[in-house]
């Protein structure tokens, strides 16, 4: 029995750590962008969190779609970080607006970025085109975040 119980608190330290591990992940990514506070930081759900921090200290806040998606991205470039959320498990970084390939799905050229997919409760790492990481346009909440 006591071995039981010993187990359970092994792995429910292995959880934690793991959704610790995952909340430090998101905020060397956002470093120089947004300053997370572990402790306002949903474990479970880290990505609704920063869109609710994004949401109050970006310098603009759009939401992206099919037909503002070429004007959104023209927009960014002026500003040093541009940082977009799908939903609350996907998350990306646009690294390179002059390094973009074209997407029909979208209907112009979507540039380079990294960012993570969550899955399982898992962040997947992505380098990828936007078209690749966001996905195709659809029901699915998409904002954009500017900072200067």
């Amino acid at each position: 029995m006591k071995k039981s119980i010993f187990i359970l608190f092994v792995l429910f330290g292995f959880a934690l750590s793991a959704q610790n591990t995952k909340v430090e992940v998101l905020k060397e990514f956002l470093k120089g962008t947004l300053q997370l506070d572990v402790a306002a930081i949903d474990l479970g759900q880290p990505i609704f969190s920063i869109n609710k921090l994004a949401s109050v200290k970006a310098d603009k806040v759009i939401d992206l779609t099919k037909e503002n998606v070429a004007e959104v991205l023209a927009e960014a470039k002026n500003y040093s970080t541009c940082i977009i959320t799908v939903g609350v498990h996907t998350i990306v970084k646009v690294t390179d607006f002059e390094d973009c390939s074209p997407s029909g799905a979208w209907g112009t050229c979507m540039p380079m970025g990294k960012g993570y997919i969550q899955k399982a409760g898992v962040l997947n790492e992505a380098s990828d085109y936007l078209k690749n990481i966001i996905g195709r346009p659809g029901s699915q909440e998409r904002k954009v975040f500017l900072f200067k």
